[in-house]
């Protein structure tokens, strides 16, 4: 199927939903999606989209963490990527 006519197949909610899930994949934060949407209260966008935006609690306790520790290593940092020192040694 081309693109031309998936876009053609795709109901105009699909596409909003589509839209709204891309956006917060991405990290706009969830109440400019939500104003776009147009929805009343952002209670609705959290409850059908709030599911997508699962990383948003990853990167807070991050932040706290690193607040709180300011002097930790960033390689000791949560999250950090650890490679070993000898590429052939298994991590």
């Amino acid at each position: 199927m081309s693109n031309q006519t998936a876009a053609r197949s795709t109901p105009p909610h699909g596409l909003r939903h589509f839209f709204a899930s891309t956006a917060l994949a991405h990290g706009i934060p969830i109440h400019e999606v939500s104003r776009w949407l147009g929805h009343r209260s952002i209670k609705t966008t959290v409850d059908v989209y709030g599911h997508l935006i699962p990383a948003s609690w990853d990167r807070c306790l991050m932040i706290m963490q690193n607040a709180l520790r300011p002097d930790t290593p960033p390689a000791m940092r949560p999250g950090a990527v650890r490679t070993p020192a000898n590429p052939t040694d298994p991590a």
